[in-house]
């Protein structure tokens, strides 16, 4: 099989598997929640805890640990996992002795980027330094295919083998049709009055941040002061969107990201709506659910304690439109859940063996997944489901922020952040900021990045920014417009910047601002790929590999390069280009090993930096 080689192991009464995540989005949550519950069947006492609440030092304590563990970006440990990772790095063998422990774990990544997976890599590293015994392999779940099933076909197998090793049994079969769902929380109702006429008609849906910094939980109300369409397509739309962030208590740096929390579609949440009312309608939930779509509510863990687990008190509408992710695609488990719920026996036959992990199953449920796309369509689909208001919100995955490029600086506006949107269709974000008017307040914080422009503003730089990739750019820009009105010394180094587009008259992004640029010499030289405008497509590397003399002279002078835009194709069709520059520019680079160590290095002195997106 994939087991590692471990040394048997003393059976205890019961054993236990505390389960470390790290997540950014939240389906590591999901997973390490769904390791809990089945290794608890197996005969484990499992928790699930996230890395954040985690104190590192306890590890020497533990006896079995999942890793879940999800990498952001080009190859970091989620936010939530940076000091744990950290703490590790600062840890010596002789004094974090782990040779008690037994461990696996599943990495969640991306194969659009360079460094897939590379968190799960690095425990794993880590675990084995400080002699922890590794009794499965690493599983990996690659978001550019199939995570779900990836993370499915691991744990089956996982569970099989450590089950044998501990003394436990495990029962694939029973592991695929639980249908009966373990609660973990209840709603707790708050006042009898329609919400309409309380102090809920002035619903905040995060509290607002006061002391700290603003964050993910405690957000910035910023004040949308203009929205602006950039394109001149009437089949595509990218925005530019002030926000007056007058009041906040962060400050911020063109090359920072603006983290927003979004809101559902109304379209969408009525949808929901009318498939949960099925539930409350046939009193198929608690006697107390129907009173959700009025009733204001707090979401409280059933083994004691008062602490909401949503950000604030709700009635069920609300709850649909800030805090879960309604758009996504199906989460197997959550429908799982939801198929115990369907009163019609054959939809219920029909909707259980397609969650099943057998290969017909699978082929059967991805088949269906593409053509209904979210968790409604299964709603939809199967009529007889009637779906707890309460269980609902337990087990939906939690909306997310989304992150874009600051196209600003706090230098030229301290009071105001700018960013440029291209909206997706379906996206749930875009077009939420898509549709936001002036005057209207949008919760957002700033997340630090370390994708700035040099401390010592001499040194030259190359940015490649094709479409919305411009966007820090843009912000670097305004900075070095408002280093050069203070009259600051040394003066700004040369700056190069390679932008793309469709075509000029369609889709040139902020052309007159750069217009301005090059005129007061803030911009150096322009390079504008056009790609649809003569027969053959014209994209940024090829005007790259034109230039390659001056990113070279760059490059020599200790200056810096900047890419920013999409992961897949862009980014690594630009970093081609690079590694061919340094084969004919530098001839002591004379193997690809040299090239990539070189590479390695820039990126390590954070003299190549990358801002890329995947574009799923």
């Amino acid at each position: 099989g994939r087991a590692v080689g471990a040394a048997p192991h003393a059976v205890s009464a019961q054993p236990t598997c505390k389960i470390l995540f790290g997540s950014q989005t939240g389906t590591a949550e999901m997973f390490a929640k769904t390791l809990a519950k089945e290794g608890a069947k197996v005969g484990f006492r499992t928790t699930a805890v996230d890395l954040l609440d985690y104190e590192p030092e306890n590890l020497m304590k533990e006896s079995f640990v999942i890793f879940v563990v999800a990498t952001y970006g080009e190859g970091e440990p989620t936010d939530t996992a940076r000091e744990f990772y950290s703490w590790l790095q600062e840890q010596q063998p002789e004094e974090c002795n782990l040779s008690r422990m037994r461990f696996t774990i599943f990495g969640l990544g991306d194969t659009q980027y360079k460094h897939f997976n590379q968190c799960g890599k690095d425990t794993e590293k880590f675990m084995r330094k400080f002699g922890a015994q590794q009794i499965f392999e690493r599983g990996e779940g690659d978001a550019d295919r199939s995570m779900d099933e990836d993370f499915e076909t691991w744990k089956s197998d996982m569970w099989a083998h450590v089950a044998h090793e501990f003394g436990l049994k495990y029962d694939p079969d029973e592991a695929d049709t639980a249908l009966t769902v373990e609660r973990t929380t209840k709603l707790v109702f708050v006042g009898d009055t329609d919400p309409a006429l309380s102090p809920m008609a002035l619903f905040q849906p995060f509290p607002r941040s006061t002391f700290r910094p603003a964050g993910p939980k405690s957000p910035f109300y910023a004040t949308v002061t203009a929205n602006t369409e950039l394109l001149n397509d009437p089949t595509r739309s990218t925005r530019h969107i002030e926000l007056s962030i007058e009041g906040a208590n962060f400050s911020y740096e063109a090359g920072d990201h603006l983290g927003v929390l979004p809101r559902n579609s109304a379209a969408v949440v009525k949808d929901y709506l009318s498939a949960l009312s099925r539930g409350a309608a046939a009193g198929a939930a608690t006697s107390a659910e129907p009173s959700a779509f009025t009733r204001p509510f707090s979401m409280v863990q059933l083994k004691g304690g008062a602490v909401n687990q949503l950000p604030a008190k709700c009635i069920l509408k609300q709850a649909l439109e800030w805090y879960l992710d309604l758009a996504g695609p199906p989460k197997k488990e959550v429908l799982k859940a939801f198929a115990g719920f369907t009163t019609d026996l054959a939809q219920r036959e029909e909707f259980t063996s397609l969650l099943k992990s057998n290969p017909d199953a699978k082929a059967k449920y991805k088949k269906l997944v593409e053509k209904v796309r979210t968790t409604f369509g299964f709603l939809r689909k199967f009529t007889s489901t009637e779906v707890p208001a309460d269980l609902f919100l337990e087990v939906m995955p939690r909306l997310q922020p989304r992150f874009y490029s600051i196209a600003s600086d706090a230098k030229q506006t301290p009071k105001k952040i700018s960013i440029c949107v291209a909206v997706v269709e379906g996206g749930v974000c875009t077009n939420y900021l898509k549709d936001l008017k002036v005057g209207d307040t949008v919760p957002v914080y700033v997340r630090k990045s370390t994708f700035h422009l040099p401390r010592n503003p001499s040194l030259p730089v190359v940015l490649v920014g094709p479409g919305t990739g411009v966007a820090p750019f843009v912000g670097f820009l305004w900075r070095r417009l408002a280093l050069k009105a203070s009259g600051a010394t040394p003066e700004p180094g040369d700056c190069h910047l390679f932008f793309g587009c469709r075509n000029r008259n369609e889709d040139y992004l902020y052309q007159d601002f750069l217009k301005r640029c090059s005129d007061e010499g803030v911009l150096t030289s322009l390079f504008v790929a056009f790609s649809r405008e003569q027969a053959h497509k014209v994209y940024v590397q090829h005007l790259l590999e034109q230039q390659q003399s001056l990113v070279w002279d760059v490059l020599s002078r200790k200056g810096k390069l900047y890419i920013c835009g999409d992961a897949k194709h862009m980014a690594r069709d630009v970093e081609a280009v690079l590694a061919q520059i340094l084969r004919t520019s530098a001839p002591e680079l004379d193997s690809p090993k040299a090239i990539e160590d070189y590479l390695n290095k820039l990126e390590k002195e954070e003299r190549l930096l990358k801002d890329v997106w995947s574009t799923h």
